[in-house]
């Protein structure tokens, strides 16, 4: 990917392979999203074992039919997502936007009042569901555009493709370069932050539970939150069955004080996206590895992927964590 004649021919590659994939528009591309996840089911044997053992750690009390369906449903819901980011700037953007939509937000909704409110907060949101469709509520609006700070994916075609679908809801993108540093930037704008929040923070980060596993989480955020004022806002759109078409979850709209300890917006943002994903687990990213980080003395969650884990050796792996 680095060398230029080959980089040429490659997005090339890609950019036929997009152009196909979308011809016919949602229907058609939600059908090679489904082929795309079948063979990635098949062929991509470690990113498999991962997903089930997140599954089998997070929903003991599923039956291991049940959450093998999950882990399948992720794998379908990942390859939607990326054809979401193709499809978005020429269906969402269009007059027609709608018939993909279950309800908009209307004008004097809370979330959008509290939206245009020139004051900095931050939109906590996570790999569930698809975030970027669901910033278009407020940025369809075209006022107080929601600052995306994000890294740069690989390759850069992708990176264009994720960036054109984010612009095109209504956002500014930034790319992350300077850390709490862009943050603070941001919130000196009075700008409103999209922050997407997951596990594994680190080894060295501060450790919460995520449906009873103890990991560590990244909740730099929290700090500079505090000293932005404290505006929290929870927001999820999700997708309506296997098809295009979303709809909005209630958001959470919350506002700390000064003294409030940090880890507690880390706390009530884990309550919120546990009671989402048990709602609809097939449309979460299980395929992260979102128990690697390793405390001294912490057993590894990924050991022996091969084997699915009994309610025994969930139990030792907690066990060992605290």
């Amino acid at each position: 990917m680095a060398w230029g004649p080959s980089r040429f021919v490659i997005e090339l590659w890609l950019h036929l392979l997009a152009f196909w994939i979308t011809l016919f528009g949602p229907g058609w591309a939600y059908f090679w999203a489904r082929v795309a996840a079948w063979c990635g089911w098949l062929l991509l044997r470690r990113l498999r074992q991962v997903t089930l053992r997140n599954v089998d750690l997070c929903f003991p009390e599923k039956s291991q039919a049940e959450r093998t369906q999950i882990a399948r449903a992720s794998f379908r819901h990942f390859c939607y997502v990326f054809v979401d980011y193709l499809l978005a700037p020429r269906y969402i953007t269009q007059q027609r936007w709608q018939k993909y939509y279950d309800k908009a937000s209307p004008d004097g909704h809370p979330y959008l009042l509290w939206s245009f409110e020139e004051k900095p907060a931050f939109n906590l949101s996570a790999h569930y569901g698809n975030w970027e469709i669901g910033s278009w509520t407020v940025g369809r609006h075209g006022r107080s555009p929601l600052l995306v700070i994000a890294k740069a994916v690989h390759p850069p075609l992708l990176n264009r493709w994720i960036v054109r679908a984010r612009e095109a809801m209504g956002n500014e993108v930034i790319e992350n370069k300077g850390g709490a540093r862009a943050w603070m930037r941001a919130i000196k704008e009075k700008r409103r932050l999209a922050v997407l929040i997951d596990q594994n923070g680190g080894d060295f980060a501060p450790v919460e539970t995520f449906f009873g596993i103890p990991c560590t989480w990244q909740s730099d955020f929290t700090r500079v939150c505090l000293r932005g004022g404290g505006r929290v806002a929870h927001s999820i759109a999700r997708r309506l069955g296997e098809k295009f078409q979303f709809e909005f979850l209630e958001p959470e709209l919350l506002h700390y004080p000064s003294e409030t300890e940090p880890m507690q917006i880390m706390r009530n943002y884990r309550d919120y996206l546990q009671r989402v994903i048990r709602d609809d687990p097939g449309q979460y990213f299980w395929m992260h590895r979102r128990f690697k980080a390793r405390k001294p003395g912490w057993p590894d969650a990924y050991a022996d992927l091969g084997k699915r884990w009994s309610q025994a050796e969930r139990d030792a792996l907690i066990a060992g964590r605290k």
